[in-house]
């Protein structure tokens, strides 16, 4: 696993974790904010390195290889942890694993399991859809399209996120939605004393009851609900926004601890 690194001079650490078959600048926008005032590390999941043929295997693997990894630069707990779909899931999953490793956690879209019938269609239409999307085939590349219009996605990184998707193997492709689909949250989420915003769409009322039981186990959570946008949109096309929602966060808990 590849990890790239801004703002190496500030004390402050700042941890994001991109989405499935996106490329990690998807989060550019985030990383040219939070630099200013962090270190920023951004892991480049298993599979989504163009410049490897790693595989993605599991959410758990990929949160203990980015513990690993701060462990042997001595870095023991960070500020901030952002992560958004898939990314969202490992960044809950780092929490699990360590505690007492994160103090505000900004989790986007994590899916927390969805029922059999509906990850069955979703990991069989994706893989399908993001496999021959990218090899010509005229329906499923005006879907992918579609897709990246609805999140607003900017075209200048369209290029980048069909050649990486292109380069993926199958088993990753297909891993992205199976892992999301199937992740359940661990007991020891309840340790945790991390800040955490929890957003989702309404268009995504499925995750409405399991982040309910999350909060019913996490003493310090919040939930936000955004009418109308679609999975991804805030993280890839409204980052500015994103980093609003996080300063504001950061803002009102740390007057919270200081009255």
């Amino acid at each position: 696993m590849e990890f790239k690194e801004f703002g190496k001079q500030n004390e402050k650490k700042a941890l994001l974790v991109h989405g499935g078959w996106v490329p990690w600048n998807t989060l550019e926008i985030q990383i040219e904010e939070l630099e200013k005032n962090y270190h920023v590390i951004v892991p480049v999941l298993d599979g989504h390195n163009i410049h490897d043929n790693s595989e993605l295997e599991s959410i758990e693997l990929e949160a203990t290889r980015i513990i690993e990894y701060f462990t042997k630069q001595d870095i023991f707990n960070i500020d901030i942890i952002y992560g958004a779909s898939l990314g969202a899931d490992i960044a809950l999953e780092i929490m699990c694993q360590a505690n007492n490793f994160v103090k505000y956690a900004f989790i986007e879209s994590g899916s927390l399991g969805i029922n059999k019938l509906a990850s069955w269609f979703l990991i069989n239409i994706s893989e399908t859809a993001m496999y021959h999307g990218v090899r010509g085939h005229f329906f499923w590349e005006k879907l992918i399209n579609r897709f990246l219009i609805k999140i607003k996605m900017p075209q200048s990184l369209y290029s980048d996120t069909k050649n990486l998707i292109k380069h993926m193997s199958k088993k990753t492709i297909r891993n992205v939605q199976k892992l999301v689909c199937n992740y359940y949250l661990k007991e020891s989420i309840k340790n945790i004393d991390t800040h955490c915003l929890i957003v989702y769409s309404s268009k995504e009322k499925y995750l409405k009851k399991p982040y309910d039981r999350m909060k019913a186990m996490v003493s310090n959570m919040h939930i936000i609900c955004l009418e109308g946008y679609n999975h991804g949109q805030l993280c890839i096309g409204e980052p500015n926004k994103q980093i609003s929602m996080l300063k504001d966060f950061i803002m009102r808990e740390t007057y919270k601890e200081i009255q």
